[in-house]
């Protein structure tokens, strides 16, 4: 509505200075700039119309804006939102709980499965430098110090079947 009003007065003040024109041209001086400068304050009164149109709209639309924000079903979309979001994060956070506790539990086991190794390695090397002992005297000096120096050799590069190779052979040399 007030749009309106103000596109009138700014369309009112076109035929305001042409007739104002036309006056000047007939030398009607005074009413000439009389039409002028009401043409002009019809001019300034619908560009202002148009202003205050344009301002009271803005503020009309930010006022329904803050009141749609604020209402309650928005706050309890909000909300939800809030509580999604919350639930999402948790779920996110106890995948890679999960993910952690999995990685740190396989190094365990890893670390345990290791150690046992290197613990069955020590047993069976000490069983085989027993084993030497007890055939020290069937064995000549030189195959005797070779055989614990491969026991030696396999114990410290944690070479389990290498053990049980030179365990078997030990076996058989004390079956002849």
């Amino acid at each position: 509505m007030l749009i309106r009003a103000a596109l009138l007065l700014i369309l009112l003040c076109l035929p305001l200075f042409i007739v104002a024109k036309v006056l000047l041209i007939f030398t009607f001086i005074i009413f000439a700039a009389f039409a002028t400068q009401l043409a002009a304050f019809v001019l300034l009164v619908g560009f202002g119309l148009l202003i205050f149109a344009g301002m009271f709209g803005i503020l009309q639309r930010f006022w329904h804006v803050l009141r749609h924000y604020f209402s309650a079903e928005q706050h309890g979309q909000r909300e939800l939102l809030f509580i999604k979001n919350k639930r999402s994060h948790r779920q996110r956070l106890l995948h890679f709980q999960r993910l952690q506790l999995t990685y740190f539990k396989e190094r365990q086991r890893k670390r345990l499965l290791e150690e046992n190794n290197r613990q069955q390695i020590n047993a069976l090397s000490a069983a085989i430098e027993r084993d030497l002992q007890r055939i020290k005297h069937l064995l000549s000096k030189d195959h005797f110090s070779q055989l614990q120096d491969e026991n030696r050799r396999y114990r410290l590069k944690q070479n389990e079947q290498a053990l049980l190779e030179l365990h078997q052979k030990i076996v058989t040399l004390t079956g002849k």
